[in-house]
């Protein structure tokens, strides 16, 4: 395994070895693992975002920072984060640090409960407590369980935040009232139709990872959808685009052009596929259930590889491996 001080090969699964040891890169065009200690990131918690820039922050010192993989040099101080989310938090930013200069995006950090968020130009980070209601599922043998909804990661588009409320209506945070005055941010509901395509194999139980993501300025969501209880079988996999403008029904698409969707552990990204040694028009999805690499080609609606990233490590990592992206 060959030793790096900058960026392995993007994109690529980091896994955290802890604070001791180098990280471990699985490098997805080549299947090679390379140890990976880029001095950003060593002894430091971060955060990947769809824009390919990473979230640091210090706990020595609480210096927090945006930094870009793609070019290491490439990073934007930010005001010191004092106390962060716990492990199982995700970060979105509302577009690229340099698209108006250092600190010219929405940061936002979101967990369970809460949202941490730094608008363009403050001086320090806002938190947010939030309360979306609650769920209940049922299921066939007729029990049910209810819990309190959660914002599990969020998606950037068109100035607003966008996550998965239920197979009817995605969750919408709006940052635009709080920068122009001392309030919360927004939360709102849409009512989102998507029609999918069951497998008839699937039956009448089916269950899906679900991933919302911007490309090209239109948001669309990933679904993963696998045979009820069999968490093994992976019976469809399916990219739906949502017209904001035609009462927000949702097509199918076929075709990404030259791109690769790359989604797992609270993530969901994409990046050119042919520079970067990819598959065109895939999704690169990483199980959290077999903990596997599986590459799924979205024209044939069929899967193309299945890669293992654990392979060859020594031991397990003590957080799952997250994508860093070009």
């Amino acid at each position: 395994m060959a030793a790096s001080t900058s960026s392995p090969p993007l994109p690529c699964l980091v896994f955290d070895n802890g604070n001791t040891q180098p990280a471990t890169a699985f490098c997805v065009s080549d299947g090679a693992h390379r140890a990976f200690d880029a001095k950003e990131l060593r002894g430091k918690r971060s955060w990947p975002t769809s824009s390919g820039w990473v979230l640091v922050w210090d706990p020595a010192t609480t210096a927090t920072f945006l930094w870009n993989p793609s070019s290491p040099a490439d990073r934007f101080a930010l005001p010191p984060l004092a106390h962060p989310p716990a492990a199982g938090s995700a970060c979105a930013l509302s577009g690229r640090p340099t698209d108006a200069g250092a600190g010219g995006c929405t940061v936002v950090l979101v967990d369970s409960a809460a949202l941490w968020y730094l608008l363009p130009g403050a001086a320090a980070w806002a938190r947010h407590d939030y309360d979306i209601g609650s769920v209940t599922a049922r299921f066939p043998n007729g029990e049910s369980y209810s819990s309190k909804r959660t914002v599990s990661r969020l998606a950037p588009c068109r100035g607003r935040f966008y996550y998965a409320r239920s197979s009817t209506e995605l969750g919408v945070v709006d940052f635009s009232t709080a920068a122009a005055g001392n309030t919360p941010p927004a939360f709102s509901v849409v009512p989102v139709n998507v029609p999918l395509r069951v497998p008839d194999e699937v039956g009448s139980w089916m269950e899906a990872f679900v991933y919302e993501l911007d490309i090209d300025g239109d948001l669309h969501m990933a679904y993963v959808i696998y045979h009820g209880p069999d968490t093994d079988n992976v019976a469809d996999v399916a990219i739906y685009r949502v017209d904001f403008d035609a009462c927000n029904e949702s097509v199918r698409v076929d075709s990404i052009g030259d791109r690769a969707v790359l989604a797992g552990n609270r993530f969901a990204g994409w990046c050119p596929a042919t520079q970067f040694g990819l598959v065109p028009n895939s999704v690169y999805w990483m199980s959290p259930v077999d903990k596997r690499l599986h590459v799924f080609d979205i024209g044939a609606r069929t899967e193309k590889l299945v890669q293992d990233p654990y392979n060859g490590l020594v031991a397990e990592t003590p957080r799952q491996p997250f994508w860093m992206i070009p």
